[in-house]
């Protein structure tokens, strides 16, 4: 039967050809027309973006606990961070960005969901991201990236759209080189306990009874401890320990990046380099986070935290826009040649600027300095009791103005309210500038509320299995 088919075919065929041939040319200006181009190229793993582009792949970093202004990247006295200083050299650097949570989940959701934690509603443990949600990792998985982290599933962190990475950034990319992959690696170098590196002592000494606790806790609850008995001295040796730990992490960077040029990969990399929260010490009576404290709140030098992405082949780009968490993808989806691919995730964020990947020339489209900073963290974190998770701080800044609004005092609800024109954050100007003070709270309730619909509108987070 098949042998009789392919004679008939055979037969007929220049008969029909020459009969039909108008036919056949409608048919195939329609095929290359108006079928979607991705169908078209998809025999060759592309789409029409992809054949004109050039694929990177991506090497996510987040960095716990790190402060912008303790890099000498960022203008910091101490050559802290050389490795992250000479990727600079080629890399987009955000000069005033911004943490959108004072503990780790809640912001490490929102930078690969793109919606702010009152959006997202993981704000406390026991939560995940709805898995209705479309998230910017799925998309890129959709147009051929593989997507990997190491913290990929559990409590807080899932439904994000990444697979599981292994535990070994090293072994990793031995693995996966080949591949056009996106993947995303935590590390934990600057959180509590702290190291100690005798060469960023210089004279300093402490008697080391006095600060064990910084060496050996993860936690320093303010309940528990009594921290006025240090010295200011003492105090400046605290901060020594945090600098030799971010000496440390950009030392393990260092030979991140010499392997990736071992590998022969380094010109395929875009690499991106941020923090979840960042590190108070002592600029308010305490030392470190939410989810180290118990009782932290939205100050600068928890909020304030570098964003580096390293392009090959670009010439240092600083951008002084306020930018924040929700934005990282969106601006990534840029420089990945995706800004077509944006509108298929819900986003709190905003592509920041334009890339030309032939020019290798960056361009900021969002420049109102002015830019409005929003950000909601439980001053528990990880370790809040279920009594206390009701508990939440808001922030709106508004170029040099930022209103700071607690929910409660102690265990009981009570309304308080921090008005700052920065960078002093040690006066409270509530009750002095009266007329700023209603034009923020008004600002800063009015995103409250926007948040909350969105997050009634996207399904709100689910329960952690």
């Amino acid at each position: 039967m098949g042998e009789k088919i392919l004679w008939v075919f055979k037969k007929e065929t220049p008969h029909l050809m020459q009969k039909n041939l108008f036919h056949i040319l409608i048919f195939l200006f329609a095929i290359f027309f108006f079928f979607p181009s991705n169908l078209l190229l998809g025999g060759l793993g592309s789409n029409k973006v992809f054949a004109e582009q050039k694929r990177y792949k991506v090497l996510f970093l987040t960095i716990d606990s790190l402060r912008a202004d303790f890099l000498s990247c960022y203008g910091y006295h101490k050559k802290t961070s050389p490795n992250i200083d000479n990727l600079c050299e080629e890399a987009i650097l955000f000069k005033n960005f911004y943490a959108v949570s004072g503990w780790t989940s809640p912001t490490l959701v929102s930078i690969f969901s793109s919606l702010l934690p009152s959006t997202h509603g993981v704000e406390v443990r026991g939560y995940v991201l709805n898995s209705n949600i479309k998230t910017p990792v799925e998309v890129l998985k959709d147009n051929g990236w593989k997507t990997y982290a190491e913290h990929w599933t559990g409590d807080t962190i899932g439904n994000l759209g990444f697979d599981f990475s292994g535990n070994n950034i090293f072994e990793f990319l031995d693995k996966h080189k080949d591949e056009d992959f996106f993947v995303w690696f935590h590390l934990r170098g600057p959180h509590l306990p702290y190291s100690y590196l005798k060469e960023f002592s210089g004279d300093l000494t402490a008697d080391f009874e006095r600060i064990k606790i910084f060496l050996e806790r993860k936690t320093i609850y303010k309940e528990e401890f009594d921290l006025s008995y240090l010295t200011e001295k003492e105090k400046d040796f605290i901060r020594t320990l945090y600098e030799a730990d971010i000496k440390l992490q950009d030392d393990e960077i260092g030979k991140i990046v010499e392997h990736l040029k071992n590998l022969g990969i380094w010109d395929e990399v875009i690499l991106v380099i941020t923090a979840d929260h960042g590190e108070e010490l002592f600029e308010h009576g305490w030392v470190g986070h939410a989810s180290t404290s118990r009782d932290s709140g939205l100050y600068q030098e928890i909020m304030k935290i570098p964003c580096i992405i390293r392009i090959p082949g670009i010439k240092r780009y600083e951008v002084e826009t306020s930018a924040s968490s929700v934005d990282i993808m969106p601006t990534l989806f840029e420089i990945l040649g995706l800004g077509d691919q944006i509108k298929e995730f819900s986003s709190d964020g905003e592509r920041l600027i334009s890339f030309d990947q032939k020019k290798k020339k960056v361009k900021v489209l969002v420049k109102d300095k002015n830019r409005t900073i929003f950000a909601s963290t439980s001053p528990c974190g990880w370790q809040c009791k279920e009594s206390e998770k009701w508990k939440r701080v808001f922030v709106i800044q508004e170029g040099e103005w930022k209103l700071i609004y607690y929910n409660y005092k102690g265990d009981s609800y009570e309304d308080r309210f921090e008005l700052f024109k920065l960078p002093d954050e040690s006066k409270n100007l509530a009750l002095e500038d009266k007329k700023m003070f209603r034009y923020m709270v008004e600002k800063l309730f009015r995103k409250i509320s926007e948040t909350k619909i969105k997050s009634y509108e996207l399904g709100g987070p689910e329960k952690a299995k």
